[in-house]
């Protein structure tokens, strides 16, 4: 028998996103005024709901930006 993988709410990609965002102190709809990409792709991402690759990369991106500044 194959082990399943499972996933939580705390491993999800999505939640370390808004994990990050919220870290970051920005709304959604300030991420998604930076990152060029609508607030509702940014919800999307963040409830591991589809949105396309670019989406992602931008917003991972304008994260990545945020963190290392700090």
């Amino acid at each position: 028998m194959a082990p399943t993988l499972t996933l939580t709410r705390d491993t999800s990609v999505g939640f370390k996103v808004r994990k990050l965002r919220a870290a970051c102190r920005l709304t959604r709809r300030q991420l998604a005024d930076f990152a060029g990409v609508s607030p509702e792709q940014v919800e999307h991402f963040e409830r591991n709901l589809p949105v396309t690759l670019d989406v992602r990369r931008r917003i991972l991106k304008e994260l990545w930006a945020r963190k290392i500044k700090k």
